[in-house]
C-alpha cells in the first residue's frame, strides 16, 4: 500500500473516531446540562413494544390538538394528546418546536405553543419533526427520543407497567435525550 492511500486510510479512520466521540460527548453535556423534564407516555401496540433490544416509546406530547375545546364538554380530558389553542400552519416534514411547561395536576410536562421558528424567548421547548398535520387542527410530532434500549429480557417489566414516564434531558436548541424511565412510579432500574 502507498504512503497516501495509507494516510487517506488512516485520515477516514481518524474522521469517523472523531465524529463518533462528537456525537456521544454532545448527548452526554445535554444529560448534565440540558433541563430535565418529565414526559407522559401512551400506550404502543404490544405487537409492535419490543424490536430487539429496544421498546418503542409513544408520548402524549406527540400528538397536539389545535383550536378551543368543543363547546358540547367543558375542557375535555384527552387521554392521548393535549390541546394548543393557537395551532400555526405546519406541513408534514416540518421542523417544529414545542413550548413545555411543568403541569401541577399530572407532575408531567405538557405542550403549551408551538412554533415553526426556533424560539429564542421560550424558556423550555423540545425540538422535533411533524409526522401528519392538517392547518390548524392536529399535529403529530416524533421527537427521536422514541426508542430506549434495555438488556435482553428487561423489558417485559416496561410492556406490562400500567403507568411509564420518561425523564429527558433537553438543552437550549430543544434537543432531547432520554436519561430514565419511571415505571409504576418507581426509577426503572436496569439489572
Amino acid at each position: 500500500m502507498s504512503r497516501r492511500l495509507r494516510l487517506a486510510f488512516f485520515g477516514v479512520l481518524a474522521f469517523q473516531l472523531l465524529f463518533l466521540l462528537g456525537l456521544v460527548t454532545f448527548k452526554e453535556v445535554t444529560v448534565r446540562i440540558g433541563q430535565t423534564v418529565v414526559l407522559q407516555t401512551v400506550p404502543v401496540d404490544p405487537r409492535d413494544l419490543f424490536r430487539g433490544d429496544y421498546v418503542i416509546l409513544g408520548y402524549k406530547i406527540s400528538t397536539i390538538v389545535g383550536g378551543p375545546p368543543p363547546a358540547s364538554t367543558p375542557t375535555p380530558q384527552l387521554t392521548r394528546s393535549y390541546r394548543v389553542p393557537d395551532l400555526p400552519y405546519i406541513s408534514r416534514g416540518d421542523t417544529v418546536y414545542v413550548k413545555l411547561e411543568e403541569s401541577s395536576d399530572e407532575g408531567v410536562w405538557v405542550p403549551t405553543a408551538v412554533s415553526r421558528g426556533f424560539p429564542s424567548d421560550w424558556t423550555v421547548f423540545i425540538k422535533g419533526t411533524a409526522t401528519s398535520a392538517s392547518p390548524g387542527h392536529d399535529l403529530t410530532v416524533r421527537y427521536g427520543i422514541e426508542s430506549y434500549f434495555v438488556p435482553e429480557g428487561q423489558g417485559r417489566v416496561i410492556e406490562r407497567a400500567s403507568d411509564v414516564k420518561v425523564e429527558a434531558a433537553v438543552n437550549g436548541f430543544g434537543d432531547a435525550v432520554i436519561k430514565g424511565l419511571i415505571v409504576d412510579g418507581e426509577p426503572f432500574r436496569l439489572r
